[in-house]
Order: C-alpha cells, then sequence, then structure tokens
C-alpha cells in the first residue's frame, strides 16, 4: 500500500514538472513571437486575442446559463426565481408610511427612517 501511494506521488511530481516545462517552453514561444513581429503583426495579434475572448466570453455564457437553468429545474422553480429567492420568509408589514404608502415595515430588523423620525410611531401601524 504504502509503496503505491509513492508511487502516485512520484507520478504526480513528474506529471506537474513536465505541465511546467510545457508552460515555460509555451512562454518562451509567446517571447519569442512578441519579440520578432512588427507592430502590424502585434495589432493583428491584438484584434485576434480580442475576438477570441469575445468567443470564449459568449460560450462560457452559453454554458454557464445552461447549468443554472438545469439547477433551477431541480429546485422546481424558474431561474427568475432563484435570483429572487431570499430564503427569507417575508413577515406581514405592520406599519406603513402615510407619506409613501408603498413603504412597509414587518417590525423585523432595522427600523426604516420614516418611522424612526416619527413624533407616534403607533400612529403608523396598520389595523390587524
Amino acid at each position: 500500500m504504502l509503496y503505491n501511494d509513492q508511487l502516485a506521488e512520484i507520478t504526480a511530481f513528474h506529471e506537474m514538472n513536465s505541465l511546467l516545462r510545457c508552460v515555460k517552453i509555451m512562454s518562451d514561444t509567446i517571447n519569442d513571437i512578441l519579440d520578432s513581429s512588427s507592430l502590424d503583426q502585434l495589432n493583428t495579434l491584438i484584434r485576434r486575442a480580442q475576438e477570441e475572448i469575445e468567443r470564449k466570453k459568449v460560450d462560457e455564457i452559453q454554458m454557464t446559463r445552461h447549468r443554472w437553468i438545469e439547477e433551477a429545474r431541480n429546485f422546481g422553480m424558474s431561474p427568475e426565481e432563484v435570483l429572487q429567492y431570499s430564503g427569507r420568509r417575508k413577515g406581514r408589514p405592520k406599519y406603513r408610511n402615510p407619506a409613501d404608502p408603498d413603504q412597509t415595515w414587518t417590525g423585523r430588523g432595522k427600523m426604516p427612517s420614516w418611522l424612526k423620525n416619527a413624533s407616534d410611531p403607533e400612529a403608523y401601524r396598520i389595523p390587524e
């Protein structure tokens, strides 16, 4: 058993060294290309690299979108529902701002400034 573990470790070490040599060679190759290229060639290289980045970005976004849709389905939800989901149950509002009826407070969490600044906060309470 110990022999197999050591063998696996040695193999992984050699694979890592081989990978590092490839990266070094690739880095040297890229540097050689950059050093030997004209301005026009470098500008063409930049343009092509930017085009490739955009193409890969589109591919990755599509793959990510597909994964999200599948994950949402696993929860029986749409991707939009997953994005809007907070994990918290929304409590019933207990207070309403008379100046802006869309603003409410459940009585949980930080008290909103419109209620904090009220002379009589209980006047803002929503009747049950």
